[in-house]
């Protein structure tokens, strides 16, 4: 079992990987572009309904709710579908706290009970090496009780795939998908940590666990660095050839949030909070601010460096300083990759410094920022907040971006986010393309009468 993907993991030709962001209920967002690039994709390829991003994407990796939206896709699920079930699901798992969030450092701040029902219902006793999986996939997540980040993939060649026989061990090829994924979407203080068996005694019965937290708790809640270097990485199998031509990593994030103070300024709407705030946090929650950066500071930090080695159509603004990076240099000779991020700013501002990604350019509307603000959280149950990170996602799939040609911000080159030429028809799968006409042929000239003259 497991190596049903064998053949497709070593086909020649170009690969093509979808990273997907942690986030929460803000997942709905990521579900948003990829409906909009499910429209496309399924039009491009003559094949309709009938087409899945599965059949798109050679590998489709995620953390927390990333790894939520990446296994259902693996096992050939729409898009719609996954949709409805965070419609379905989100009101459940965030319905009623167990305790108020400042006692969340002693106790989760919700039960796993309804995400564990919804995993055990639509991923049933499915393991990793599960033929269901149409296509490569990756989950991460963060093993407290070793302190090591851990990145799941169900490719057979991968050095932990099956145990050795003479040893203990469960094979990860046998881990459960609903296992992987809760721990993988165990957000400290919000969940419970998650054990999976991990040893056998003698008698074969289970000996010992590994405990698990979110992967956003490791330097892969954005995975797609590391999963550049997992399928470049020999230890797991992959061996994927780099290059522009031969590798494309399509990232989608949950919302660009970036917790800041700043001194109120009467003349311009941001979304940062008052100085004056700052000054009254005690110390547990200033400590509390460093640490909820992190994700921001380690993705911005990622992207920065994936943006380095490839030449992004559509370069994420990373900062004030090296901006939209048109002006770095190439880390290599060569780019690496074909390497897009798709995310979009939930915050306000004025309009003049705005980026077509932002909230309010997207959905052509201003915004409270108390309204922006419940946006930005994890664990959302109003069925109209989550509607409205559900379009954003349409919206930024279907977003003018400013192009990397641009020489001058204040007047950008822009280009539609998901084309016709984008994704790069370079990438399309072989069975896409039309089949080359036949050269045309020229009759052979007919024979002269047996009794003619021989040409002159």
């Amino acid at each position: 079992m497991g190596a049903h993907l064998r053949e497709r993991f070593q086909r020649p030709g170009p690969k093509r990987i979808l990273a997907l962001d942690g986030g929460g209920a803000r997942g709905l967002l990521t579900l948003g572009v990829l409906a909009q690039l499910e429209r496309h994709l399924a039009e491009r390829s003559g094949q309709g309904d009938a087409f899945r991003l599965s059949h798109y994407f050679d590998l489709i990796g995620g953390t927390s709710t990333g790894s939520i939206i990446a296994t259902t896709l693996a096992l050939e699920w729409r898009v719609r579908d996954v949709v409805d079930l965070y419609f379905k699901l989100l009101p459940a798992i965030f319905a009623r706290p167990q305790v108020p969030g400042p006692l969340r450092i002693f106790i989760p701040g919700f039960k796993n009970k309804a995400l564990t029902q919804a995993l055990n219902e639509y991923l049933g006793d499915r393991m990793l090496n599960s033929e269901d999986l149409k296509t490569g996939l990756a989950i991460h997540a963060k093993r407290i009780d070793s302190g090591s980040a851990w990145i799941l993939v169900n490719n057979p060649d991968w050095t932990f795939f099956n145990a050795p026989a003479d040893l203990a061990d469960v094979p990860n090829a046998q881990f459960y998908l609903r296992d992987l994924v809760q721990a993988s979407a165990a957000a400290p203080t919000y969940f419970a940590d998650v054990r999976i068996p991990l040893e056998r005694n003698k008698h074969g019965n289970i000996s010992g666990y590994a405990h698990f937290f979110d992967g956003g708790v490791s330097p892969n809640n954005n995975p797609a660095l590391q999963l550049l270097l997992t399928v470049t990485e020999p230890a797991f199998g992959f061996n994927w050839p780099t290059g522009e031509d031969n590798l494309l990593i399509w990232s989608v994030g949950t919302g660009y949030v970036r917790k800041r103070f700043a001194k109120k300024n009467r003349k311009r709407r941001s979304s940062a909070k008052s100085t004056s705030d700052f000054r009254r946090l005690a110390y547990s929650s200033k400590v509390q601010a460093a640490l909820e950066g992190y994700n921001h500071d380690i993705s911005q930090q990622q992207i920065t460096i994936l943006q380095a080695l490839s030449r992004p159509r559509f370069p994420w603004f990373v900062n004030s300083e090296v901006r939209m990076q048109t002006k770095t240099p190439l880390w290599t000779p060569q780019p690496v990759l074909t390497f897009q991020r798709y995310d979009a700013r939930l915050e306000i501002d004025e309009a003049e410094y705005r980026r077509p990604e932002h909230l309010e350019n997207l959905l052509k509307q201003e915004m409270k920022g108390k309204d922006v603000d419940k946006l930005r959280k994890m664990d959302i149950k109003d069925t109209d907040l989550l509607d409205i990170l559900y379009r954003t996602g349409e919206a930024l799939g279907a977003a003018q971006l400013i192009h990397r040609d641009t020489a001058d911000e204040k007047n950008p080159i822009k280009g539609a986010a998901i084309a016709a030429d984008w994704p790069p028809q370079r990438f399309d799968p072989p069975e896409w393309r039309p089949a080359p006409a036949a050269p045309a042929t020229v009759a052979p000239p007919e024979a002269p009468p047996a009794d003619s003259p021989p040409p002159a």
